[in-house]
């Protein structure tokens, strides 16, 4: 029979005179160039080597006793081709690529063994097996380079080394420092996501909860370091929207979602949330085709009582998630909501990939201001007052050692229902990713938790708000500090800041004195990498996330229904949670793998303004 390469078929063959099947797996795992060919009982040596010819290969290696022979493939030749041409000849049993295998999918990276939600021995103190299964989902799939996560969050440590070979690349922009944006998508060089605090290509996390949310879905896995997520590859695409203390705003959500569906996002990952309801923000999650994974809360409330956006939004693609300990019980701090939150899955202690932080030298915004240079009311040394009751002035031996300092209510106590404000009227020119400290020293005598006073922020010297507060007695002068004008100078590029009095109806007191006054910012700066235990719906979230990118790693086709249907409906149930979750129970990343993807239509329950959607 003369055997030429017009037999070569792609994909899958059937040799029915010779009984041999073979299919190609686009997903395995092997050695490139190399097959491993058991030829036929009886089959001579010049068989063999007319076959090698014809293919150009060459021994590695023979393992006699089991009649197999390794082969060395020429480069122009695919290992897929290859044993298509071994197969088709009669005097071969069978061939096949020379498959790399794992040791039971369970990785070498140093912590795993702290990874109780992955792998559940009863490490911690809790119930062995009160994990997401996920060593036997691994044996399915580690996860896929062709899926991408976006992390819509307080930016992600890209360089991070558990981390770095698993972050997006935009495969549009072309250069990545050209100025230019060469893929028109509206971002200039975003070549690996966006901060849309600072408007530029940087998302760097100043924070570390979105890196280590980013390290629950795909910390590189079996790398002999770290940790490993839940997908061993992936591609995470780095979104900031929230500041450096946490914070962020709706339309910066808005525009990161809508930015992660523009550019592909299989999975879009939101571990943050509040109270109030967003059109806009619920429009943008609609119009997305992606996976939206939200975080359920962490008030121990019931959602489908007091719901919390976005998790509680009807929209189809949504997956609210709630959070389990280690012993399988939902804690206490974990919102639920029987109609409202989808499953649970672990967010108690979860050990993770942060980034480590230094600081700049401070920066003197603003200060030391010791008012010791004039007395009286305000207006007075840059400093206006207004509101309702009380007036505020600079008071003579007042302060500390015995200088002068700024009083609310100068010769007595302050009144009922006062509402007034100390403002600094030169606007403060915001830097970002910057620290803001604002130091002070106080004494006063405050009505506790009735009367207060308030550290306020404008961004127009007329309008002024709260963003921190103190009450209470201080006989003496104690130094005291906040960051709260960190969030504002993220938000606004510039601001004006102060102080107010806000009081009860009823039982007054003499009021505050300030002195030494000063605001100074640092600029953060990322300077190691390391691993942290944080708790809470944030860190459940990711988890589901990552099971949702090995879904989509094995079907590539499946729709966002068709996802969430097959996480919710294959959870491990537990009984703490019959009433608490949807799907009554706790993630299961092997259950899920195998589960049937089935209908792709869900119908989302708008009676309950829920995501309470047919599964």
């Amino acid at each position: 029979m003369k055997k030429t390469l017009s037999y070569l078929i792609r994909g899958s063959l059937i040799v029915m005179a010779g009984l041999l099947i073979f299919h190609t797996d686009s997903h395995a795992e092997y050695v490139s160039g190399e097959v491993i060919v058991k030829f036929r009982q009886n089959t001579g040596a010049d068989q063999i080597e007319a076959l090698h010819s014809l293919t150009g290969a060459t021994e590695k290696k023979v393992f006699k006793k089991a009649g197999v022979h390794l082969l060395k493939i020429p480069d122009d030749l695919t290992v897929e081709d290859a044993v298509q041409v071994y197969i088709q000849d009669p005097d071969v049993e069978y061939a096949e690529p020379n498959y790399i295998i794992s040791i039971d999918t369970i990785p070498d990276d140093s912590d795993f063994d702290n990874l109780w939600g992955l792998h559940n021995t009863g490490q911690t103190g809790g119930r062995e097996d009160s994990d997401i299964d996920i060593p036997e989902a691994w044996d399915i799939t580690t996860g896929s380079r062709d899926i991408v996560i976006a992390v819509v969050d307080t930016g992600v440590a890209y360089n991070h080394p558990d981390l770095s070979a698993n972050i997006w690349t935009n495969p549009g922009e072309t250069d990545c420092s050209d100025g230019i944006d060469n893929d028109g998508n509206g971002y200039i060089d975003d070549c690996r996501g966006w901060d849309f605090l600072g408007n530029d290509p940087d998302p760097m996390d100043f924070h570390g909860h979105g890196t280590h949310v980013s390290g629950i879905i795909a910390a590189t896995g079996n790398n002999s370091d770290g940790i490993a997520g839940v997908m061993w590859k992936a591609q995470i695409m780095p979104l900031r929207f929230l500041g450096i203390n946490g914070t962020g705003t709706t339309a910066d959500a808005v525009s990161a979602i809508l930015y992660a569906g523009r550019n592909g996002a299989h999975i879009i990952n939101l571990s943050w949330g509040g109270k109030n309801y967003s059109q806009a923000l619920k429009d943008a999650i609609d119009a997305s085709g992606a996976v939206v994974v939200c975080a359920a809360g962490n008030y121990g409330t019931n959602n489908d009582v007091s719901p919390h956006y976005p998790a509680s939004y009807a929209s189809t693609n949504i997956i609210s998630v709630a959070t389990t300990d280690a012993s399988d019980d939902l804690v206490f701090f974990s919102n639920y909501g029987k109609a409202s939150v989808d499953i649970a899955a672990p967010g108690v202690s979860i050990l993770s990939s942060v980034p480590q932080f230094n600081y700049s030298a401070p920066v003197v915004v603003y200060g030391k201001e010791t008012f010791d240079h004039a007395v009286g009311d305000l207006p007075l040394s840059g400093w206006e007052s207004g509101g309702s009751g009380s007036g505020w002035a600079v008071t003579d031996a007042t302060g500390v050692d015995s200088t002068n300092s700024l009083q609310d209510s100068p010769g007595g106590n302050y009144e009922n229902d006062t509402a007034t404000w100390a403002g600094y009227m030169t606007p403060i020119s915001s830097v970002k990713d910057n620290l803001y400290t604002l130091y002070f020293d106080w004494k006063g005598e405050l009505e506790d938790r009735f009367d207060y006073l308030t550290i306020n922020v404008s961004s127009d010297g007329i309008h002024w708000y709260r963003t921190a507060s103190r009450t209470g007695t201080r006989n003496v002068f104690t130094s005291d500090s906040t960051l709260s004008f960190t969030d504002t100078a993220e938000t606004l590029d510039r601001f004006y800041f102060g102080f107010g009095i806000v009081s009860d109806e009823s039982v007054n007191g003499d009021g505050v004195y300030l002195d030494n006054i000063s605001l100074v910012r640092q600029e953060i700066y990322v300077n190691s990498f390391s691993y942290a235990n944080y708790s809470g719906t944030s860190m459940s979230a990711p988890y589901v996330s990552g099971v949702a990118g090995l879904i989509l790693s094995r079907y590539p086709s499946v729709n966002s229904c068709q996802v969430r249907n097959m996480i919710v409906n294959s959870a491990d149930l537990i009984s703490s949670l019959a009433d608490r979750v949807l799907a009554g129970g706790r993630l299961n990343a092997f259950n899920a793998l195998m589960a049937d993807p089935g209908s792709d239509i869900c119908i989302p329950d708008s009676s309950t303004g829920s995501n309470n959607n047919a599964v």
